[in-house]
Order: structure tokens, then C-alpha cells, then sequence
């Protein structure tokens, strides 16, 4: 019998969780949309692991729909949403690589599944790991739940195995973590 993705990520640090949720939005990615290529999307949520938090959340949110697509320029949008560090370049390649999938609601599954980067970046900001611990796992069963929705092969829980709650207060290490992407090793 498979264990529970809470029994199997309680001794798993937040970093090492957040590495399986980046897994798990690849896998969700290139099933559901196999014709886009999706690593600009993959480079935002990997070098996460690399940077501090709010730093990386910053970057990875350039990448979430309902934000990019908020206001009907990117002018606007940059200003508004971005505070003038969203480079048009990105803007252009994000747009076309959504356009046909989302118009930015936030009802759209993958707008979902890309916010939960930022609600896991919401609840782990200035917490402790007993404050993320419980949220954190609960983002892991949700996203698990939607891959199973569209029979999305869940990816290897043993490829973070290595990435202990005991480092770093349950937080976990820096890393480079890319070496787990589907979508860059590609």
C-alpha cells in the first residue's frame, strides 16, 4: 500500500517538499499541454531553490497567469503588478505561451496549480517549520489530487528522500535543485 503523502513528506524539509511540488507542476505541464514549451516557466520555479525566498517568490510570480494577465498592458501590468521588474521580453513569451490555455481567471486549473507557489510562498514567509509543516503538505495532497484527477503519473517522492527535515531548522539546504526538472534536463 502507497503511503499518504503526509506520512511520507512529515520528515521531508520544506525545501524538499517544494522540489516535489515544482516535480509535480512539470509533470502537470507537459501532460496536459505537451506542445508548449515550458521552460521559462520551469527556470522561474527552479531557481527558487537557489535564492532566498522572497527574492525567488518575486521571480516566480512573473509567471502566473491571473497576475500577467490582470490589466490589459503591459505597461500596466509591469506597474502595477510587478513594480516596473517584469522585462517585456517575458511578458511577450508568457503571454503567447498561455495564449489558447487561460485568460487569466483564477478558476483555471492552471492558474491553480501555478498560484500554489504562492500561497506555499505566503504561508512560509517569517514562519517557523511547525507553521509550514501543516499547509505545506496540504499543497503536496492537493496538487497530488489534481494529477490523479487527469491520470498524471505522480513523480518519484524517493528523488527528495535525501532532503531531511533535520537540515536547517526543517527549512533544508540551498541547492540546485534543476537536476530534478523534467522540463530543463529536456
Amino acid at each position: 500500500m502507497k503511503m499518504s503523502s503526509e506520512d511520507y513528506f512529515k520528515n521531508i524539509s520544506i525545501m524538499g517538499r517544494l522540489c516535489y511540488l515544482f516535480m509535480c507542476i512539470e509533470k502537470y505541464l507537459v501532460s496536459m499541454y505537451p506542445d508548449r514549451d515550458w521552460r521559462i516557466v520551469a527556470e522561474r520555479l527552479w531557481q527558487w531553490t537557489e535564492k532566498y525566498w522572497d527574492e525567488a517568490q518575486e521571480e516566480s510570480d512573473q509567471i502566473i497567469p491571473e497576475y500577467l494577465m490582470e490589466f490589459s498592458t503591459y505597461e500596466k501590468t509591469n506597474r502595477r503588478c510587478f513594480d516596473g521588474e517584469l522585462s517585456r521580453e517575458l511578458y511577450d513569451k508568457l503571454m503567447q505561451l498561455y495564449d489558447g490555455i487561460t485568460d487569466g481567471n483564477s478558476e483555471d486549473e492552471i492558474n491553480q496549480v501555478l498560484f500554489t507557489t504562492v500561497e506555499w510562498g505566503t504561508v512560509c514567509e517569517g514562519a517557523g517549520f511547525s507553521s509550514a509543516d501543516a499547509p505545506t503538505l496540504g499543497y503536496l495532497e492537493w496538487m497530488e489530487s489534481v494529477m490523479q484527477k487527469h491520470s498524471i503519473e505522480l513523480p518519484d517522492r524517493e528523488l527528495v528522500a535525501n532532503m531531511t527535515k533535520d537540515q536547517k531548522d526543517g527549512w533544508g539546504d540551498f541547492c540546485n535543485c534543476s537536476h530534478l526538472s523534467i522540463i530543463l534536463k529536456a
